[in-house]
């Protein structure tokens, strides 16, 4: 899947504890395919892959990981777009109204404008978001004119985090710093920002809510699983 990153090292994960990569591994799937779903609409090709099971086998582990209602919302959507001509129209109509128009009750993917008063964009949480990317030596590819503080941009630097497991001595540093970031960066205004797209009821499909209840799902479940690691390690 496509990355809102410029560039990214490539990253060793030899002698490392083959439960954390393979963890990490999924985990990197998860977030970057979050990521894009809230990146940008949809196109075509990529509901016709949902629509034919493409996404089958994500929405399996995430149901077996305990997110099956949410899952079964998000499948019950790819199946409605099969019964429209119009599908992916409808869709980026959807995606217009949640995330492109202004107002401060609409579902900006921002943290500012959740987190700042006054709904502003461009407050202290982008950035902090800025700060971490040079940290971490990335920036955000050219076409991508977003705040840092998007939400797909987040979910791509945690997509980023957990591929790079290449510090088997630190694992459980790894661990405390992800859970912290999924805390206070995303669950802090992730239910506000879910609310919010709940509210409008004039959308076609319900994906955007859907998948944005499985989001919400994945991080608690993987702030919990993250913390438990950090305690075993």
């Amino acid at each position: 899947m496509p990355s809102l990153f410029f560039a990214e090292q490539q990253l060793n994960s030899e002698h490392i504890d083959p439960e954390w990569v393979a963890a990490s591994s999924l985990r990197s799937q998860l977030y970057g395919w979050f990521s894009t779903l809230f990146a940008r609409e949809l196109g075509r090709d990529a509901m016709a892959l949902y629509q034919g099971g493409g996404a089958a086998d994500m929405m399996a582990v995430l149901a077996e990981l305990g997110m099956g209602c949410e899952a079964d919302a998000v499948a019950g959507v790819f199946q409605e777009w099969a019964r429209h001509a119009d599908a992916a129209v409808e869709n980026a109509a959807d995606f217009a109204t949640l995330f492109l128009m202004e107002g401060r009750a609409c579902p900006l993917p921002y943290a500012s404008h959740y987190l700042d008063g006054g709904g502003q964009l461009y407050g202290k949480p982008a950035l902090l978001m800025r700060a971490m990317l040079a940290s971490n030596r990335l920036r955000l590819d050219e076409p991508f004119k977003e705040p840092e503080d998007h939400l797909a941009v987040m979910l791509a630097l945690m997509s980023h985090w957990a591929r790079a497991c290449d510090r088997p001595a630190d694992l459980s540093s790894q661990a405390r710093e992800q859970a912290a970031f999924i805390e206070s960066a995303l669950l802090s205004w992730i239910d506000a920002w879910l609310a919010r797209m709940h509210a409008i009821k004039s959308l076609t499909f319900r994906f955007y809510p859907a998948v944005g209840a499985l989001l919400a799902a994945f991080l608690r479940q993987d702030r919990d699983f993250l913390r438990s690691f950090e305690v075993e390690a």
